[in-house]
Parts: structure tokens; sequence; C-alpha cells
């Protein structure tokens, strides 16, 4: 009895466990059919489908603030003096890596 109570208890844990590995998938969209793009060309940061009136932050990759600019189009672009490296660019829920070379 006491075997079958362990089996059913864990068998239920790792379906449990299975499942909420399942929902932590998150997709991205800005709507049915537009999809924020991030471009780094140089020193310019080309934002394509953004939403307007959002907060742009370029963070650096311990998380401090380097940029912070509002969007006011959906095609924009940003002029960064940053120096080489990785950094981490935050439009509302999106969120992009990029790296500086």
């Amino acid at each position: 009895m006491k075997k079958r109570f362990a089996f059913i208890f864990l068998s239920f844990m790792l379906f449990a466990s299975l499942n909420a590995q399942k929902s932590e998938k998150v997709v991205v969209t800005v709507s049915q059919d537009t999809t924020v793009s991030v471009l780094l060309k140089g020193k310019t940061l080309q934002l394509l489908n953004a939403v307007v009136g959002e907060k742009l932050e370029v963070l650096s990759i311990v998380g401090v603030r380097v940029f912070n600019e509002k969007i006011e189009s959906s095609n924009q672009e940003f002029q960064l003096e940053l120096p080489k490296g990785y950094y981490i660019v935050k439009m509302g829920t999106v969120v992009r890596k990029i790296s500086v070379k």
C-alpha cells in the first residue's frame, strides 16, 4: 500500500513539474502580425515595429542604465555612444541583447 501511494505521489509530482516547465515559454508580440526588431549598425540602434510611447532603456550587462529615451515612432533610430561590450535593450516587455564592437 505504501509503495502504491509513493508511486502515485511521485507520478503526480513529475507531471506537475513538467506542466510548470511548459508554462514558462513566453512569446512577445506587439500585435497580431508584428514583432519588435532591434538592429545595431555601427553606433546606430534601429527599432522596427516598436510601440509608440514606450520607454527605451539600454542597460550594461551588470544592469546599469546607460541610455534612456521615449519611443516616438514605430520605426526609429538612436545614436549610441557606447564602449565595446554587451548591452540589454528593454522596451516595455520586450528585451533584447546587443553587442557593440
